[in-house]
Parts: structure tokens; C-alpha cells; sequence
């Protein structure tokens, strides 16, 4: 066996101790009985730490240093040992007690955060909160950081993202979509939602027309599957065994078809990731940012689009028949894509979202910067959604308790989603300029050509190239917010009648 093959084999027991953690995630998420979540915690430390141990294994660092010097690696080659050196010089500055230490903690802040949130009660998780802060800021300690502890979590979700790289973005953001936000809530046009508003929705059919869609736009459920939870996700250990999950309200319709469609896109990106790459660092998704840009593309630019709702209406139409007898597209049209501050993220508009992320962002930067306290984060939060969006939550559960992140020691993940949007644009007009019938084929529920086009420049290239390097290759330009702003002002025009 040769040093490259070696390195390999290396690197697919690792894989694969974190593909039965993942396993054993999505079942604590989905069907674990409660009493379990004590066994749970053991189980999945010892995942970690069997993980860590191999990945921090001496024998890793020296094929590595042997293969840095190798000139006759190909791309996936150099790919690999790339990403196996960042993550065997992050594992090794984790001692494995604390890797071990964050696993158990995460999976009893998870139990605590689900109880919390269904009982409105913050103090149920509060010290949960307050171990997973300081575990947070110990990571990055650990792993190190030039000017920002903030930047070493950052890094984690999306290499070479640091607070000088987001802070102007969203300060762009903000420049550019703020007014637009105030301009379509000072001009008082609403469409009418009533028909939304003053229906029940009954969950089986729900359940039907989130299959149907799914299906339509290409996942593959004989390799995967769809389940609920508290907080819709996407899992699964390889392409052939994907999962996703997500909720339902009797009152909301929107809510379990667009997060089913978020949740779609994860799934399809992850399903076409080359197979001749499985267990290698190569052919795993390209960070969460681009991972978020295949979710809200489904979700918002084709979900929300009208040629999309032209298609789906006989779909309602058949899943709820007296609710939409007299609805055309038009109507359908107009309520998917309602502008008007919210206080749930995940059901947020295309505009206000992220001032969502934006908010998270912030917050997280005092938390893990130590000028904000735990005690003092739910009211800095209600705040803060008051200065930014005008709205208050009138309770915990739908203000700092509604995301699943923190349980899970995900600081510096939030941003991702922004840069998701981002990316969707950009790679959605790209794809628009390859695909001239891309407007018929929505219309008429032909899918294909969109996931081809996704397959071929996005999905298969896996993590090969770095994030920004996969954009611009794929779309001909470096990221950048334009598309977005380009693709929002655009809807909001024909909407209401607003220019950018």
C-alpha cells in the first residue's frame, strides 16, 4: 500500500465512525424514547472521541508531510491531502478529553433545549446555554485565532469567513434591501391571506404535497427519507441513505412545504455527490454555504417563483380542494412571497431574512466576545427584533428559544445561510443564462435541466475546489451579493410595484 492509499483508508474509518454518529443523531432527533437521551450522550461521546482519536492519530500528520511534497497528485489528489491537513491540524489542537466533554454536553443541551421550547420556559436550558458558551469559546482558544475568537468559529462552517469579511456584507445588505423592506411596508399593499389564514390545514395533506414536490424535483426516496421533528434537518451517512425531516402547523401550510423544500435541496446535493469519492474528504459538500445556496435555491428562487406556483396549484388544488377551489395562481403567487416582518427565521420572507441571520450574528459575536451574559440574551434578543424589524415575540419560544443551533454548539454557523442566498442567486442566474427555456420549464414542473445543471457544476465537484474558488468557477465571477440584490429588487417590482 502506498502513502496516498494509506491515507485513504485512514480517512474512510473515519468517515465512517462519522457517519454512524450521524445515524444515531437523526434518530435521537426523529424516533429516540426519551428515556433514552442519557444513553444517547454516551454513545455519541464515544463516536467522538473514536473519531478524534483516529483522526489525531501521529501516523496522519507524517503521510501527510510525505504527500505535500508529492508533484504528481491530480486534483482530487490535492484536494484531499488539503483537507485532511485542515482537519488533522484543527483535531489536534482539540485535547480529546474535551471533544469527548462536548459531545456528551451536546446531546443533553438538545433534550434540554427541545423541553425548554415546548414548555416556553428559557430557564429549562439556560445552564445548558451557559456550558455550551464557555465550551465555544474554549474550542476557539484551541484552535487560535489573529484578531477575533469569533473568527476561529466562523472558519469552522465556512473557510476563511471572519467578522471583517461579514460585517461589510451584511452593512451591504442592510444598504441595499432595508429600504426596499421599508418601502413595501410604508406603501400598505398586502395580498390578501385570507383564504390562508382562515383554513385548516390537516397534516396528512399536507404530508402529500410535500411528497409530491419533493419527488417532482428529483430527490430519490428509495435512498432516502422523509420524517418530523421539532427542528427540520438534513442527515444521513452517504448518497444512498439521505434523511431529512420537517414540521408541521394545521394553521400554516407554507411552513412544512418550503421547509420540505430547504430540506430537498440539502438532499439532492448530498445524493449527487460523485460515488467514486465516497469516505474521501474530496467528495464530501462544499461547506455549508454552498450546502444553504441548493436549499433556498429550491426553497425561495424556484419555490416562490410564479412559474413554479403555476405548476404546483393543481397540486394544492388536489391536497386541499376546498380550501383552494377559488385560488388561482396569481393569489398563490402573491401570498408565497408576502414581505412582512416575522418572528420565525425559518418561515421568514425572502426579504427580511437576513436581517434574521443578521440578528443571530451579532448576538453570537457579544456572546462568545463576553459583552453580553446568558441571563441577559432573551430581552438583548426581543430587542433587538424590535430595532431591526419592528416586531416583539411575546414569548420565549417564538423569540431566543426557536433555533436548535445553540444546543448543538453551532456558533458562527448562522452566516452560512446569508451566504446561501447569496451564492443561490449567483449560481441560479448563471444557470438561467445556460438554460433559455428555464421559466417554460419550471411552468411545466420539468426539473431536470435546473438538477442537471446543479449536478454538473455544484454538486459533483464536491469540496475540490474552496467555496469561493466553486462559485466562481461555476458562475464565472467571484461571490458577490449583486445577483441577490438583482434577483430581490426584481421580484419586489413586479410584486408591488417598487423599484430598487
Amino acid at each position: 500500500m502506498d502513502t496516498y492509499e494509506e491515507l485513504l483508508a485512514r480517512l474512510k474509518d473515519i468517515d465512517l465512525i462519522g457517519q454512524i454518529g450521524g445515524l444515531i443523531s437523526w434518530d435521537q432527533e426523529v424516533l429516540m424514547p426519551p428515556k433514552a437521551a442519557s444513553l444517547r450522550a454516551e454513545q455519541l461521546a464515544w463516536v467522538s472521541k473514536a473519531g478524534h482519536e483516529r483522526l489525531t492519530d501521529q501516523k496522519i500528520g507524517e503521510l501527510l508531510t510525505q504527500l505535500e511534497s508529492d508533484d504528481g497528485l491530480d486534483e482530487v489528489g490535492l484536494a484531499n491531502v488539503r483537507l485532511a491537513r485542515e482537519s488533522y491540524d484543527r483535531a489536534t489542537k482539540l485535547p480529546t478529553g474535551f471533544v469527548e466533554e462536548m459531545a456528551k454536553h451536546r446531546s443533553r443541551a438538545q433534550i434540554s433545549w427541545t423541553e425548554a421550547r415546548s414548555k416556553d420556559d428559557f430557564s429549562i436550558f439556560r445552564d445548558d446555554l451557559a456550558k455550551a458558551i464557555e465550551l465555544a469559546r474554549k474550542k476557539a482558544d484551541y484552535l487560535g485565532y489573529e484578531d477575533l475568537r469569533y473568527d476561529a468559529l466562523l472558519d469552522l462552517y465556512e473557510t476563511g469567513l471572519t467578522v471583517a469579511r461579514v460585517d461589510p456584507l451584511f452593512a451591504g445588505l442592510r444598504d441595499k434591501v432595508a429600504p426596499l423592506i421599508r418601502a413595501v411596508m410604508e406603501s400598505g399593499r398586502r395580498p390578501d391571506t385570507s383564504w390562508i389564514d382562515d383554513n385548516s390545514w390537516p397534516q396528512p395533506a399536507q404530508e402529500q404535497l410535500s411528497q409530491g414536490v419533493a419527488e417532482a424535483i428529483g430527490f430519490d426516496f428509495n435512498a432516502g427519507r422523509r420524517d418530523a421533528s421539532t427542528h427540520p434537518f438534513c442527515g444521513g451517512p452517504n448518497p444512498d441513505d439521505v434523511r431529512w425531516t420537517t414540521r408541521y402547523n394545521e394553521s400554516d401550510p407554507f411552513g412544512s412545504l418550503y421547509g420540505s423544500m430547504h430540506e430537498t435541496g440539502h438532499g439532492t446535493y448530498e445524493q449527487g455527490r460523485r460515488r467514486d469519492l465516497d469516505f474521501q474528504p474530496a467528495g464530501q459538500a462544499n461547506g455549508l454555504g454552498v450546502h444553504e445556496s441548493q436549499s433556498r435555491l429550491w426553497e425561495n428562487q424556484v419555490g416562490r417563483s410564479r412559474e413554479f406556483c403555476e405548476w404546483a396549484l393543481p397540486l394544492w388544488k388536489k391536497c386541499f380542494p376546498e380550501n383552494t377551489e377559488e385560488i388561482g395562481v396569481e393569489e398563490l403567487w402573491q401570498a408565497v412571497n408576502l414581505v412582512e416582518p416575522s418572528l420565525i427565521r425559518v418561515e421568514a420572507d425572502e426579504a427580511t431574512y437576513n436581517l434574521h441571520i443578521m440578528i443571530r450574528y451579532e448576538i453570537e459575536k457579544m456572546l462568545i466576545g463576553g459583552s453580553l451574559e446568558v441571563d441577559d440574551l432573551p430581552d438583548a434578543w426581543d430587542d433587538m427584533y424590535e430595532e431591526f424589524l419592528g416586531i416583539r415575540a411575546p414569548n420565549r419560544a417564538l423569540g431566543v428559544l426557536q433555533d436548535i443551533h445553540w444546543s448543538m454548539g453551532a456558533f458562527g454557523y448562522f452566516p452560512t445561510y446569508t451566504l446561501g442566498n447569496l451564492y443561490a442567486a449567483q449560481l441560479l442566474e448563471a444557470a438561467r443564462g445556460e438554460l433559455p427555456e428555464h421559466d417554460l420549464q419550471i411552468s411545466r414542473g420539468d426539473f431536470v435541466p435546473l438538477l442537471s445543471w446543479m449536478r454538473e457544476h455544484v454538486h459533483s465537484r464536491g469540496s475540490i475546489l474552496k467555496p469561493a474558488q466553486l462559485i466562481e468557477e461555476a458562475t464565472g465571477a467571484a461571490p458577490s451579493p449583486d445577483a441577490f440584490v438583482r434577483y430581490l429588487g426584481s421580484k419586489i417590482e413586479r410584486l408591488y410595484g417598487i423599484k430598487a
